[in-house]
């Protein structure tokens, strides 16, 4: 899409948004499910595939989100708080074999995403550190199929903290999931990316009008930076 056309997108959308937040806030619509004691990062997705460019799922704006994730990084490991990544693969990628990519490939090109390869590896720039969880997911959301709400409550974990791609897919179900369970999930505006014009400004309308709360970077490192160290907080 031409920055023309992208910037008369973007200026309908903003004033979409406008006149949809005030009939929002009319019908009791876009409250805020706010901030609890123990968080966690949750990074969904931010593997080579969707983070280098030339890959068939990769994504737009990672100069922005890469960044975004950099701090989070950062301020999350300073108190002790759980850094956790998810990752798409598959370990049977012959669509003319029985396959743990179910019927999903039929609509996308998840034969792209082996198990082992280099793709579906975290970015580099916002590696795991030792210690820090690592999963792997077959499905859009980060909760059916793995330990992630297993990890959250063993833990005594209360917030999620949600960044990566995309926002009209494995963002917004594990968003939609996490309310769902119990935790509070807290999107960080600038640390959420997808590949069509528009997308990731509706969907992120959207799941802060209903699923969660959508956060600047800005509110959400102050947030963390003022918690106590992780091992000292307790549950509400």
């Amino acid at each position: 899409m031409s920055q023309d056309l992208n910037a008369q997108l973007n200026e309908l959308l903003a004033k979409a948004f406008a006149a949809g937040t005030e009939q929002y806030h009319e019908l009791g619509f876009k409250r805020r499910v706010g901030y609890g004691n123990r968080p966690a990062i949750v990074h969904i997705d931010m593997a080579n595939a969707w983070t280098r460019e030339g890959h068939a799922f990769s994504c737009e704006n990672m100069d922005t989100i890469i960044p975004a994730c950099q701090d989070l990084n950062e301020a999350a490991r300073a108190k002790g708080i759980p850094v956790i990544y998810t990752t798409t693969a598959y370990d049977i990628v012959d669509r003319s074999k029985p396959s743990d990519m179910g019927l999903w490939v039929n609509k996308i090109p998840l034969e792209l995403l082996e198990e082992g390869s280099e793709a579906v590896k975290i970015d580099s720039r916002i590696a795991p550190e030792p210690g820090e969880l690592v999963i792997t997911k077959k499905r859009a959301s980060a909760f059916p199929g793995t330990n992630l709400q297993q990890f959250l409550t063993a833990n005594r974990i209360d917030t999620i903290i949600v960044t990566g791609v995309t926002a009209a897919g494995c963002v917004r179900h594990t968003v939609e999931d996490a309310i769902a369970e119990g935790f509070r999930p807290i999107v960080v505006r600038e640390a959420v990316g997808d590949r069509v014009a528009g997308t990731v400004a509706w969907n992120l309308f959207d799941i802060d009008s209903k699923f969660g709360d959508v956060e600047p970077l800005s509110n959400v490192i102050a947030y963390l930076n003022n918690l106590p160290k992780f091992d000292e907080t307790t549950t509400p």
